[in-house]
């Protein structure tokens, strides 16, 4: 087999000349395995006559041996010549020669293959770098997360208006009146001021007259409420006595030393500055990931201007076509459309791709196995599954990471991580500090 390759500039055309030599000894060992297994009327298994086989299958036999000729003819001449390979390879439009199966005995077959680019990356000498702060109105806010966090509930014995109450509802106006012992409601939750105060001032054992669909209005609260199918209309609509057993009133922690305590660990906040201090830390330090991700797409933009690729779209298109022709759920006209974002996002990985190995950014297996146990603890305390041991975190990031997808999405994070710190360290940052909403704002500008 003969390979030649013709340069087209950001393409090559790699042609391969083949002979019967290459492949009739293939397909004549192909032919005696199937004749093995074959059998015939007339025949016995193993003993129908190669002449009636090759009738059968040889062309077809020939058609495979040669389509495996070029797989591998042209995986290794693409190793062996170290050609870096945009897409995959696409048979030629202009080059390739028609083929007759019947009758040809040598094949040439063409083949384009898109050749990334070389590439000389320029960084940026500044870029902007927005730290988020918390101001006194945030550090407020997360105080009055932490007290409703750690607030209590008390019994006591007169309803204000905000307390989840407990106690009997009894059916008005029926002749078996349906009754719900244990019922509960979230004050909280009534729809208006005028429901409310029927409420209002009430005692343990008072009862108090009124319509769960004037006081809630939504038919899925109140069938739980009552304990009945929100399908059941009769019950849903009527009016209720409900008899007062148990008033519960919710009371937000003061800021003292017992908060301090549950927030941070016995002794770690000695008052209420130190309080604050570590509450404006902890969200900046929370932050610093938002402010990472956005600086990664400012330099992104900045650093495609700079390092400016030209990449064949021609090619780049027909193999996209070429790749999706059995999607139906994409077509030539989506990828003409989204084809300026798929060229600046290739372009983008092509730069980033050249930083990270030319500085060795690879993520490793450790990387990956410290990520995923590290994600696995986000996921699971999102489910209130906290303090999870070592071994019991291990365990369940081996699971997630066998997912490819997972594990991928993981590798990319930390693939991002490592850049990013490259990045900072690698380009002068002009910092700008930021409010949340101030830095959320930026968004919205785009």
């Amino acid at each position: 087999m003969n390979i030649t390759q013709e340069n087209k500039g950001q393409t090559v055309v790699v042609t391969m000349q083949i002979t019967q030599s290459d492949y009739s000894e293939k397909v004549e060992n192909s032919l005696k395995e199937y004749r093995k297994g074959m059998s015939m009327p007339g025949f016995r298994k193993g003993a129908v006559p190669m002449g009636m086989i090759k009738k059968t299958h040889g062309k077809y036999v020939m058609v495979d041996e040669i389509n495996k000729l070029i797989s591998e003819g042209l995986n290794s001449y693409i190793a062996e010549n170290k050609l870096q390979v945009l897409g995959e390879p696409l048979p030629s439009e202009s080059e390739q020669e028609k083929i007759n199966w019947d009758t040809d005995t040598e094949f040439s077959f063409s083949f384009e293959i898109a050749l990334t680019p070389e590439i000389e990356v320029t960084l940026p000498k500044k870029e902007t770098f927005y730290k988020i702060v918390a101001n006194d109105a945030m550090v407020d806010e997360q105080i009055g997360h932490l007290c409703a966090r750690f607030g209590s509930q008390e019994k006591v014995d007169c309803i204000e208006g905000s307390e989840i109450v407990k106690g009997v509802l009894t059916q008005q106006n029926a002749d078996e009146p349906y009754v719900k012992e244990g019922a509960m409601m979230l004050l909280s939750k009534v729809a208006t001021e005028a429901e409310l105060d029927l409420f209002k001032g009430a005692k343990i054992d008072d009862v108090i007259i009124f319509n769960p669909k004037n006081a809630f209005g939504n038919d899925t609260e109140i069938a739980s409420m009552l304990g009945v199918e929100k399908a059941d209309a009769e019950l849903i609509n009527a009016d209720y006595s409900f008899e007062v057993k148990e008033i519960l009133r919710f009371t937000k922690s003061e800021v003292n030393q017992e908060l301090f305590d549950k927030v941070f660990g016995e002794g770690a906040i000695a008052n209420e500055a130190e309080f604050r201090a570590k509450i404006k830390a902890d969200f900046e330090t929370r932050m610093v990931g938002n402010s990472d991700y956005k600086f990664l797409l400012d330099i992104k933009e900045t650093m495609l201007k700079t390092n400016k690729l030209e990449l064949p779209e021609a090619f780049l298109k027909r193999w996209l076509l070429e790749t999706n022709k059995d999607n139906d759920k994409v077509t030539p006209e989506q990828i003409e459309t989204e084809f300026p974002l798929f060229i600046k996002d290739l372009q983008w990985q092509l730069v980033s791709g050249k930083i990270v190995k030319d500085n060795n950014l690879q993520v490793t297996e450790e990387d990956l196995k410290a990520a995923a146990i590290e994600y696995t603890r986000m996921q699971l305390a999102q489910y209130g599954m906290m303090n999870l041991s070592d071994e019991e975190l291990e365990n369940w990031s081996k699971q997630l990471i066998k997912d490819k997808k997972q594990a991928q999405q993981i590798f990319e994070m930390e693939q991002d991580k490592k850049l990013i710190s490259y990045l900072k360290g690698a380009v002068k940052l002009n910092e700008v500090e930021k409010s949340i909403e101030e830095f959320n704002a930026l968004f919205d500008k785009k």
